[in-house]
């Protein structure tokens, strides 16, 4: 945050990239205002996000991870969404959290959410699809 910050103060162009956004970690509404709150401050170009990606086993290997350095609720926050139909509430409700603190805090013509659909349950898939300002469909 602190190099992002000199960098706008030397007049360098500034992009925010939070990608990936983890359940327990960072998806609150709280939380990612304040991310999009730093974004506004730095004047970010553009925001990217993305929920955090469900395909092979990089989600294993992330509970695992967050389990054995003890952090043993964030491990199950990530292990809840191991589950597709998780994992597709989890992400439609991270699209609209974005989508609104970018809508209160920024530009939303500067948000870039990556999505890859292909594991969206059809409910899930149908309410991104009604509002998808700013989601990239990968």
């Amino acid at each position: 945050m602190i190099v992002l910050r000199e960098a706008h103060a030397c007049g360098f162009r500034t992009y925010a990239m939070f990608c990936p956004l983890l359940p327990g970690i960072v998806d609150s509404p709280e939380q990612i205002d304040r991310l999009i709150q730093f974004a506004t401050e730095i004047r970010a170009e553009e925001i990217l996000a993305e929920p955090v990606n469900a395909r092979g086993p990089g989600l294993k290997l992330t509970q695992q991870a967050l389990q054995k350095a003890g952090f043993h609720n964030e491990a199950a926050a990530v292990g809840n969404i191991r589950n597709q139909k998780n994992w597709s509430r989890y992400t439609a409700e991270l699209i609209s959290n974005i989508q609104q603190s970018t809508c209160r805090f920024h530009d939303i013509n500067q948000l870039r959410i990556l999505l890859y659909p292909s594991r969206l349950a059809k409910e899930d898939l149908e309410k991104i699809r009604k509002d998808d300002t700013g989601v990239i469909w990968l």
